[in-house]
C-alpha cells in the first residue's frame, strides 16, 4: 500500500533562482563525514508524484561498461561494489512543492549526526533494482568525497530504456556518462563537455543555488525531454557551510519531585556545529513567565537554579538554545508539580528513620499481603505493605480476621522483633476498607538485591524469578526452597501452616505445586522479605504465588487490551489489573487519557519483536506521580509495525473510584 511521506517542508526559494522546473530534482547534497551523508529532493511542480518507479544510483563502472541504462537488459547495470548502490524507491509519494530527506546510511547514523531523524534511508527503506537481487551495497557509506556520479531516474519496469530525472557528477568527469549511439536513446553531452560540481570539505555540504541552468531543455533523454546531462553543475551548485539547529538533550530535574520550600535546578546538554550564543529556562508559575539564562557548567552542559517555591502548583517549563548564527531550538514543554508539603505518613518513612519511630503510635494505610492464620495459627503474624512499597509485620497475641487483599487502615504501635519490624496492639483500632484488593509487587528484584541488603526489603511483598536448586521438606515444620538466579541464591520458607504445599501433619495436599517444585525447574516467587537467624529469606504464604517462570505468553499477533471489570480507588493502594498483547515487529506504547481526551500517563513505551500477551497494573496515577481524580479513564494501546508503519490502537475504559466514608 502507497504512503504519503511523513513531513512535508515548505520551502521559500527566491523567485529569480527557480523557474520552475516540469520534473522533480536534486536539491541538496552531503558527501561527508561518512555516517552523515544525505541528499535531498525537492517537487517544484503543482502536481503530487508518485516516487513508485524511481530510481537513484551511484554504481557507474566506466572501466567495465556497467550502466545504469542497462537495467531493463537486467546486467551489467551496476558495479556490484559493497560501496555502491542503485535502488528503487519505496511505494511513496512526495507532494507538490514538497521535500524529501534521504539519508544515505542508517537512520540512526542520520539522526546522531543531525539530532533528527531523516525521512527514509537509502540503506534501510528503498528497495532493490530488481526484485530477488541485491543491489545495495552493505558498506556503511556511499558516496565519493572525491569523484562520483549520482543519477536519479525513471523505468516503468517494462520499457526497454530508462528516462534520466537528474543527473550530478562532482570533482572530476572520472564517472560521466553519455548514451550517444545506444540503441533507443538520443544522444547526451559529450563527456568532455559535461559540467561538473565542487566537492566539500567536513562541515559544509553542496546546494542547488539554480534550477537547472543552462540545461538543454528539449531533445534530450530526460524524463521531460531535458537533456539531463548538459547541466552547467559547475555554476548550478555550489558547497556552503552546513548550519544546524542546536541540539537540546538530557534534561533532568532536581529534585524530581519538588517541594514547596525547595529551590529546583534544571540541566540539560546543549550542542551544536558551531557555537552557542545563550541557553534559556523559560517557565511559567503561578500564572507568571520567566526567562532566566542558563550558564554553562562544563562541556555540553547547561544549568539554572530556581525558586524556592513558596506555594503548591504545577510549574510549566522548556529549554530554548540560540547558535552563533542565529539558529534555535527548543525542548518540548514539559511541567513538573511543586506538591504540598508532605502529610501522608508512608511505611518507607518509617523503616528509613527507624530508630525514631520505634515505640511510637503510628496510623497507616495499607493491603494485607500476607493474612492472619497463614504463616501461624497460635497468634496473629501477618503483613501489610502501603504505596511506598515498604511493608510491616502485623502482630498481636490473639488471632485478628486478616485476609489477603484487605485494604487496611490500622493504629498500633511500632516494635522490632529480632529483626522483624511489627505494628502491635492494633487488634481493637483497625478497619476494613475494602476487600480482594490486587497485590503490587513494587519490588521485582534479583536474588542478589535481597541477600546482600536483608533488612531493606523485610517485610515487603517482592517477586523473584529463578530455578529450584535444592528442597527440603517436612524440616521445622515447613519446607526450605533453594532458589537461584543469575546473582546468587535464597531460602524460601514454606510453612506447613500455609496448606500451601503441605498441611499441619506433614502431608502433602497440593500435587501441582509439588511438581512445579522440583529441583530444576524455572519459577517465579512472589513473597515477604523475611530474616532467620540475620540471613535473608522469602515467606511464602499462598500456592498461587509460586508460578512457571515464563515472561508473557506467545501472542495472537493482534492488538488488545483488557482492563479487570471493576473500580479501584488509587488512594487507599488499590491497582487495576490489565493484560494487552501486541503484534510482532511493533512498537508497543499503552497511554492513559482522561474521559476528554486528555493525556495522563504513558505505561508503556517498548519496541518488540514477537507476539506476545502480558499483564500490568495501573496505580491510578499521573505523569508526575499525583493521584488522579475519581472518574472515567481510557486505557490506549497502541500498535505500529516497524517496517509497514501501519499503526493500530485499542481503547478500554477504566473506572476510578473514591473511598467512601
Amino acid at each position: 500500500m502507497k504512503t504519503l511521506f511523513r513531513r512535508i517542508w515548505v520551502i521559500v526559494f527566491p523567485a529569480l533562482l527557480w523557474s520552475s522546473p516540469d520534473h522533480i530534482i536534486i536539491s541538496e547534497i552531503v558527501l561527508q563525514p561518512s555516517n552523515g551523508e544525505y541528499l535531498k529532493i525537492y517537487n517544484p511542480t503543482d502536481d503530487t508524484i508518485d516516487l513508485d518507479h524511481y530510481y537513484l544510483t551511484d554504481a557507474t563502472d566506466t572501466v567495465n561498461g556497467k550502466y545504469y541504462y542497462n537495467l531493463p537488459a537486467g546486467n551489467n547495470f551496476w558495479s556490484s561494489s559493497g560501496s555502491d548502490f542503485i535502488a528503487r524507491f519505496p511505494a511513496v509519494s512526495i507532494p507538490a512543492k514538497g521535500e524529501l530527506t534521504l539519508a544515505l546510511s542508517t537512520k540512526t547514523n542520520y539522526s546522531t549526526v543531525y539530532g533528527r531523524q531523516p525521512d527514509y534511508s537509502v540503506k534501510e527503506d528503498f528497495r532493490p533494482a530488481l526484485t530477488g537481487s541485491v543491489t545495495i551495497g552493505g558498506a556503511t557509506s556511499y558516496l565519493d568525497n572525491n569523484a562520483e556520479t549520482l543519477v536519479l531516474f525513471f523505468w516503468d519496469g517494462t520499457s526497454a530504456t530508462i528516462q534520466d530525472v537528474d543527473y550530478l557528477i562532482w570533482g572530476s568527469r572520472l564517472c560521466a556518462i553519455s548514451k550517444t549511439g545506444i540503441s533507443g536513446y538520443v544522444n547526451d553531452t559529450p563527456v568532455n563537455l559535461q559540467k561538473y560540481m565542487p566537492t566539500h570539505v567536513d562541515g559544509q555540504k553542496l546546494q542547488r543555488i539554480a534550477d537547472e541552468g543552462t540545461e538543454t531543455t528539449t531533445g534530450g533523454n530526460g524524463i521531460t525531454g531535458h537533456d539531463e546531462t548538459s547541466e552547467n553543475l559547475d555554476q548550478t551548485w555550489h558547497a556552503v557551510e552546513t548550519n544546524t539547529r542546536p541540539k537540546i538533550s538530557n534534561i533532568s530535574v532536581n529534585p524530581a519531585v519538588p517541594v514547596v520550600g525547595n529551590q529546583v535546578q534544571f540541566s540539560a546538554d546543549v550542542t551544536d556545529d558551531g557555537a552557542i550564543h545563550q541557553v534559556n529556562l523559560i517557565y511559567r508559575f503561578l500564572s507568571t513567565r520567566s526567562v532566566v539564562a542558563m550558564a554553562n557548567s562544563g562541556g555540553n552542559t547547561y544549568q539554572v537554579t530556581v525558586g524556592p517555591f513558596n506555594a503548591p502548583d504545577t510549574l510549566y517549563y522548556y529549554i530554548k538554545a540560540e547558535d552563533a548564527t542565529g539558529l534555535k531550538d527548543s525542548s518540548n514543554f514539559a511541567a513538573i508539580v511543586i506538591q504540598p508539603l508532605p502529610e501522608v505518613l508512608t511505611i518507607a518513612a518509617i523503616r528509613s528513620d527507624w530508630s525514631t519511630w520505634k515505640g511510637e503510635t503510628v496510623t497507616l494505610r495499607g493491603v494485607v499481603t500476607i493474612g492472619s492464620n497463614i504463616l501461624r495459627t497460635d497468634r496473629t503474624s501477618a503483613y501489610f505493605q502501603d504505596f511506598s512499597g515498604k511493608g510491616l509485620n502485623l502482630y498481636a497475641s490473639a488471632i485478628t480476621n486478616l485476609n489477603r487483599g484487605d485494604s487496611i487502615e490500622v493504629t498500633g504501635t511500632l516494635d522490632e522483633y529480632l529483626g522483624v519490624h511489627e505494628l502491635t496492639n492494633f487488634q481493637n483500632s483497625f478497619s476494613v476498607i475494602a476487600s480482594q484488593v490486587p497485590l503490587k509487587v513494587y519490588n521485582e528484584i534479583l536474588i542478589a538485591d535481597l541477600t546482600s541488603a536483608p533488612a531493606t526489603y523485610e517485610g515487603s511483598y517482592l517477586q523473584i524469578n529463578g530455578v529450584v536448586a535444592e528442597r527440603a521438606d517436612n524440616t521445622g515444620g515447613g519446607t526450605n526452597l533453594t532458589v537461584e538466579d543469575i546473582s546468587g541464591r535464597v531460602t524460601v520458607r514454606i510453612w506447613n501452616s500455609t496448606n500451601a504445599l503441605f498441611n499441619s501433619l506433614g502431608i502433602l495436599v497440593n500435587p501441582k505445586l509439588d511438581s512445579l517444585l522440583q529441583v530444576g525447574n524455572k519459577i517465579t516467587v512472589r513473597g515477604i522479605g523475611g530474616l532467620y537467624n540475620n540471613a535473608a529469606q522469602i515467606l511464602l504464604g499462598y500456592a498461587d504465588e509460586v508460578e512457571e517462570y515464563i515472561e508473557g505468553a506467545p501472542g495472537s499477533e493482534k492488538t488488545i487490551v483488557k482492563v479487570a471489570p471493576y473500580p479501584f480507588v488509587p488512594q487507599i493502594g488499590e491497582v487495576i489489573r490489565y493484560t494487552y498483547e501486541y503484534p510482532s515487529n511493533s512498537r508497543v506504547i499503552m497511554r492513559v487519557y482522561d474521559i476528554d481526551g486528555r493525556f495522563i500517563t504513558t505505561l508503556i513505551d517498548e519496541y518488540h519483536a514477537l507476539s506476545w500477551h502480558k499483564d500490568g497494573y495501573w496505580d491510578g496515577r499521573n505523569e508526575l506521580h499525583e493521584i488522579v481524580k475519581p472518574g472515567m479513564y481510557l486505557m490506549h494501546l497502541e500498535t505500529t509495525n516497524r517496517t509497514t508503519g501501519k499503526t493500530i490502537t485499542k481503547i478500554a475504559p477504566v473506572v476510578v473510584g473514591v473511598k467512601l466514608r
